[in-house]
């Protein structure tokens, strides 16, 4: 007698199985991100980093180097190793890397062993053969457990590389947490350097005015001069004095905020030394393309990673619509009766398939999607802002630097003026055409000039370390030198 043919197990099995990933696929087709990552080679660079451009390039990892003070080369190692920003950093990393790990961990074979053995009480009308039925024994098996999960829709695969993208990203982070400590440190050091040179210009300016006040005293005795003088000299004394103390305090706190810098108190600053700084000339010129010039800066470099990982996301939120497909096995020894566990004939195995099919789950797998679907706008979202801040830093600091250069020109010409001044009330002096107050006076006019040229001195190294930011690092300075 023959029946009805029946349709093979294994062409069923596909048939479901293609049933249901169509179904899936119809059920978040529509469900697509709004965004797109943005393109850089269309963006605007603007007036002022178009004009500054030839060509960008990454200078060396150490640019602090170029300033020629072994003094903050020795900072910036310790720093860069001890300072805790870094220390956090860099357990971020490890965090991401154990992550990985994790995510590979779901695409090789799992093994799991377990053993077990029971005395019982067997029930008589249940799956156990005589002699057992109704009997107290014992039961034991030990058994290894093996499982692998089949990725055809690739779920598993971006998983994992969303994992190790994420690793990018924390070091991307990493790198750019060094770039800002390396500023912060930088500019605190040479701001310390500008104070203590105030301080000297201070110190020879209170020098000059006791001169005045000295020659003054003796003009009073003579009657050649007026109390009102006098006090205005000595008022001018005090001033300068103020400003000295003012200068003492500013190079105590520039030390300790290079001790916290470094993660360290504040009696690791005062065991520094005067800086000895080299300036920096101009730096080589920058990139007039955005894409080459932001592919140098950390920040941007994470902030598109994290564009890459958002976007491995949605892939694996939309294979969850798919069916999961897994390999089983096992492999053992079970008996009834502990005394047989290790006899002939108890030995099991077994391998099979196992499938999970989403069917209906109250839309649990679309608001998924439709959540990472929106991660990924959030992420392009960041990229374009940080895109945006990056450009706008760039342009600032080429701006900021040209006009401090300029700043410092004009400080210079007045210098210059001075200078000749003082030269001139010298030979006007050595011909009795006028007298050592009008040579003090001009030579503290001098000193104050010389005072405004140091501190555009400092502003161009200020300028200079924001637009090292701003380029992510990428200075190639041509040769130091003083006054460039």
């Amino acid at each position: 007698m023959t029946g009805h043919p029946q349709p093979p197990t294994g062409a069923l099995f596909l048939l479901v199985c293609s049933s249901l990933a169509l179904s899936a696929c119809a059920t978040s087709a529509d469900l697509r991100p709004a965004r797109v990552e943005p393109d850089l080679t269309t963006l605007d660079a603007g007036k002022a980093i178009v004009e500054a451009a030839v060509s960008a390039r990454p200078g060396p990892t150490n640019w602090w180097a170029a300033y020629g003070d072994p003094q903050l080369d020795w900072l910036m190692n310790e720093a860069l190793q001890d300072a805790p920003t870094i220390s956090v950093a860099a357990a971020r990393i490890a965090r991401a890397e154990a992550l990985l790990d994790r995510a590979r961990t779901d695409q090789q074979w799992q093994v799991n062993g377990a053993g077990q053995m029971t005395g019982e009480y067997f029930p008589d009308r249940y799956v156990y053969p005589a002699p057992y039925a109704g009997e107290v024994g014992s039961e034991g098996q030990f058994m290894a457990n093996a499982r692998y999960h089949l990725d055809f829709w690739g779920k598993r695969r971006q998983a994992s590389e969303a994992a190790a993208i994420r690793v990018e990203v924390e070091e991307a982070q990493a790198r750019d947490a060094a770039l800002m400590l390396a500023a912060a440190m930088v500019e605190a050091y040479v701001r310390l350097d500008a104070a203590y040179r105030a301080h000297d210009i201070a110190r020879a300016g209170l020098s000059r005015r006791q001169g005045v006040v000295d020659l003054l005293a003796i003009r009073a005795r003579a009657g050649l001069a007026t109390d009102i003088d006098a006090a205005q000299a000595r008022e001018a004394i005090a001033s300068t004095r103020g400003e000295i103390a003012r200068l003492d305090g500013e190079i105590a706190r520039r030390r300790h905020e290079i001790a916290a810098l470094a993660g360290r108190g504040p009696g690791y600053g005062e065991t520094l030394s005067r800086p000895v700084l080299t300036p920096l000339s101009g730096p080589a010129p920058v990139s007039a393309i955005p894409a080459q010039l932001l592919g140098y800066r950390p920040d941007v470099a994470a902030q598109r990673a994290r564009v890459e990982a958002a976007a491995k996301d949605v892939g694996v939120a939309r294979a969850a619509f798919y069916p999961d497909i897994d390999l089983t096995g096992f492999a053992g020894i079970a008996s009834l009766g502990v005394a047989n566990l290790f006899r002939a004939g108890s030995g099991a195995a077994g391998v099979g398939a196992a499938v999970s099919l989403p069917i209906f789950d109250a839309g649990r797998l679309r608001s998924g999607l439709a959540a990472r679907d929106a991660e990924f706008d959030q992420a392009v979202g960041a990229y374009e802002g940080t895109i945006a801040t990056a450009l706008q830093q760039v342009a600032d600091g080429i701006v900021s630097l040209r006009a401090e250069r300029e700043r410092r020109r004009l400080a210079d010409q007045s210098r210059a003026h001075w200078a000749r001044v003082v030269e001139l009330q010298k030979a006007r002096e050595a011909q009795g055409l006028s007298n050592a107050i009008d040579r003090l006076s001009a030579e503290t006019a001098l000193l104050l000039s010389q005072r405004d040229v140091a501190e555009a001195e400092a502003r161009i190294a200020v300028a200079q370390v924001s637009l090292i930011r701003a380029l992510g690092g990428a200075w190639t300075p041509n040769t130091p030198s003083r006054g460039s």
